[in-house]
């Protein structure tokens, strides 16, 4: 019997990136998923492998900062899926400015993105996920909410805010069985970072890290899916930074 079958699982900001790559690897691993993101077309591509790997795919489309959006990406999945085990707070805005350069309106959509949706999804799948006996939350945090990197002050903001929602979150719901973790990445080589850094040479980059390279997106779905799994049936409360090491390095990341 697969790791995860009979189990289901919902994924925000599926689409791409490290999203994609968590759907995709619990897919492997024997669940259905439902896979939310604002991009249509690559919610059907991402449904068809899952799909073809024998699973069951439901695509949830929506902003999931807007509450009512929230409050439907999670009614659908259970509804169509007829459960729901693991919650992925995948969702993610990156915008590299000072505090002086950022807009309101960009201070909105990153504390909105990150850590509102991870606050509105949680809060609406308590009760479905009160009813499965393998529970639990997995939110995506970043080195940003746990030390500088690079200027991009309301990220980092959002960022410690999830780190905090999951401890806290973890007291709230152990009575009920239902863990919650936290992975904080480092730079991760997805077409988001890429496109954020611009200019800057990767391979100047990664010469920075210890480990010599970026991290992959696999990187970061292969410690959601442990932090999901019965191998960490002990671990509630936790921020896992997955991040080659940088959180020690002396010289920038960037």
């Amino acid at each position: 019997m697969s790791e995860f079958e009979g189990r289901s699982v919902l994924v925000t900001g599926a689409a791409r990136g490290i999203g994609r790559a968590t759907a995709l690897h619990f897919a492997e691993r024997g669940a259905d998923v439902a896979a939310n993101d604002l991009d249509g077309d690559g919610l059907a591509e991402l449904g068809r492998e899952i799909e073809a790997l024998g699973r069951r795919a439901l695509a949830v489309p929506g902003n999931v900062g807007v509450e009512e959006d929230a409050r439907r990406i999670v009614d659908t999945s259970v509804a169509e899926l007829g459960r729901l085990d693991v919650l992925v707070n995948n969702a993610g805005v990156w915008i590299i400015k000072s505090l002086e350069e950022t807009s309101a309106e960009e201070w909105d959509r990153q504390l909105d993105t990150n850590l509102r949706a991870a606050y509105l999804l949680s809060r609406r799948a308590i009760p479905a996920l009160r009813e499965s006996d393998a529970a639990c939350i997995v939110n995506i945090a970043s080195i940003a909410g746990l030390r500088f990197t690079v200027p991009h002050i309301a990220y980092a903001a959002s960022k410690a805010g999830v780190i905090a929602l999951t401890r806290d979150l973890a007291v709230e719901l152990g009575p009920d069985r239902i863990r919650v973790n936290a992975v904080a990445p480092g730079p991760i080589d997805t077409q988001g970072l890429l496109d954020s850094l611009g200019e800057l040479d990767r391979q100047s980059a990664e010469q920075r890290y210890l480990l010599g390279r970026m991290g992959r997106a696999e990187d970061i779905a292969n410690a959601v899916v442990f932090l999901a799994s019965g191998r960490a049936s002990y671990v509630t409360g936790a921020t896992l930074p997955v991040t080659g090491g940088a959180e020690l390095a002396v010289r920038p990341l960037f």
